[in-house]
């Protein structure tokens, strides 16, 4: 009985984690989602085009940076392409940064913020994961692991260099996740300049800073490297600079919106608002309490450094996708501790026992988690929202064969991807060819040379409205002819899709223009 007592006491915290994340994952997994979003769907087709010897970037165009690729890369070379395999990193992933985020509250605050701050972090997760795979996913555990390295690194200061040098690293992987993840580093490093600056420690700032920018390099080196070698490095900067730098190019009020529209599924359960209230406390007790707090007060000012700049970086944009907040919720996960340490530390419950307080903690989390049952349970079921797709790639599976290449005029990548038919264009989804101020006539005519050359078997218009059927925003009369030759060979398909609002036009060596 003593021994079983002991695996509990050591196993309790771990399981608590592997059911919490399972809560979170088990509805974007393949038995519940057999299908997946649009991005999700895009970072899928580009890892199954790697394994079979494809370059990003070169071969086919996405403006991410290039991590994401590469993780669902290995996970579909885990389970014979399966998705299961992607899903087994996400679990691996976020239940890593589960535990370490409950490892840094319990060590600076105790066992029940830490309980409280995770469980809540990891319901309101639920509200922005958007089906799973997506970048902001993958750097969470990158986020947590650098909160950890540099609270241990100010806590022992003389044996810390290699945690610079890991937390420059982590940052660079986090950067070639996506460019907009960074916060916590740049909240990191304002807090190492003003602590080093303030106690004139100038040689240890640069020794510090060195390291992590060491870190740094190495994987901006190593990616240079790679996509240089294979002849890749041109369309790669286009990719995921170039185009980005465009795409976020919107004025100050379009950056706002952001800010005071998209922060509404953080507030599902109450994450925001506890952490909110955490963040306020936080700055009194650096004014009132440093003493106090004197163990965590690094963890503590890089919070709220990071707080307001997660929401700047999120603003970059200027648009509100739920899964763009993925990287405030370490530091809300922190500051929803805060809140729950200062009530549990207040002299009203100074003489209440420890399994009282413990009652308590489950207690509130049990009332949180019955009243957001029923959005939890609406979430699931829009997870399911996907499986639509299933007619369209049962289909195309059924009138083409597996040689055959497929295009989806849009951006619909995963039908691609589900249906195993291969792009016969780089640009698997056209957006970057409807970019003003991206996009150039060299590169319609490139997507157009394609299509002509590799003579898709069928091109399926989605009917998406920023990729209008053949109206692209330059038009000359070299893309023109080729249009033209287009529309003479793709005749339109009736009843190929009956219960879609999808047009499928098959290729002939007839002319078929009216």
């Amino acid at each position: 009985m003593k021994s079983l007592q002991n695996i509990a006491h050591h196993l309790w915290d771990k399981l608590l984690v592997i059911i919490g994340t399972l809560c979170v994952l088990l509805p974007t997994s393949p038995m519940n989602m057999l299908y997946t979003t649009r991005d999700s769907g895009v970072f899928l087709y580009v890892g199954w085009r790697i394994l079979n010897g494809e370059l990003p970037y070169r071969d086919v165009w996405d403006h991410k940076p290039p991590v994401i690729f590469y993780i669902n890369a290995l996970g579909l070379a885990m389970i014979d392409g399966s998705r299961w395999g992607v899903w087994l990193l996400e679990f691996l992933g976020l239940s890593f940064a589960a535990f370490v985020g409950f490892k840094i509250v319990q060590k600076a605050l105790g066992t029940f913020p830490a309980i409280f701050g995770m469980l809540l972090w990891l319901l309101t997760l639920v509200f922005v994961i958007e089906g799973g795979n997506l970048t902001t996913e993958y750097t969470l555990p990158l986020q947590f692991a650098t909160l950890w390295l540099t609270k241990t690194a100010f806590e022992k200061p003389n044996i810390h260099c290699w945690r610079w040098f890991l937390i420059g690293l982590l940052g660079a992987i986090a950067f070639f996740t996506k460019q907009t993840s960074i916060g916590i580093w740049i909240s990191v490093i304002l807090f190492l300049v003003i602590w080093r600056v303030k106690s004139h420690q100038i040689k240890e700032l640069a020794s510090e800073f060195l390291s992590l920018l060491s870190g740094f390099a190495v994987v901006c080196i190593y990616w240079t490297v790679f996509f240089g070698l294979q002849g890749g490095f041109v369309q790669f900067w286009s990719a995921a600079f170039d185009f980005n730098f465009v795409y976020s190019s919107v004025n100050f009020l379009a950056r706002l919106n952001p800010v005071i529209l998209g922060i509404t599924p953080l507030t599902t359960v109450g994450l925001l608002q506890f952490a909110g209230i955490g963040y306020l406390l936080g700055l009194q007790l650096i004014y009132l309490k440093r003493d106090a707090i004197r163990d965590w007060l690094p963890l503590l000012v890089i919070g709220l450094f990071d707080f307001p700049m997660e929401l700047i970086l999120i603003s970059v944009s200027g648009r509100t996708y739920p899964h763009y907040y993925m990287t405030v919720l370490p530091v809300l996960n922190l500051f929803a501790g805060v809140t729950f340490w200062v009530i549990l530390s207040s002299r009203f419950l100074d003489d209440i026992a420890h399994t009282a307080k413990y009652v308590l903690t489950v207690g509130i989390l049990g009332l949180f988690l019955w009243s957001s049952f029923n959005q939890y349970r609406r979430q699931v079921t829009s997870f399911r929202s996907v499986n639509k797709q299933h007619s369209i790639v049962s289909r195309i599976e059924l009138n083409t064969d597996i040689e055959d290449k497929v295009l989806l005029w849009g951006a619909e990548a995963s039908v691609n991807y589900f249906s195993r038919r291969k792009s016969p264009t780089r640009f698997v989804y056209q957006y970057p060819l409807y970019r003003y101020g991206y996009v150039d006539e060299q590169m319609i005519i490139e997507f157009l040379d394609d299509l002509i050359r590799e003579r898709p078997r069928l091109i399926i218009d989605t009917h998406d409205t920023l990729t209008p059927l053949y109206h692209f925003p330059i038009q000359t009369y070299t893309i023109q002819q080729r249009l033209a030759y287009l529309q003479r060979h793709y005749c339109m398909v009736d009843d190929f899709l009956p219960n879609s609002n999808w047009t499928v036009y098959e290729y002939t060596v007839h002319d078929c223009s009216p």
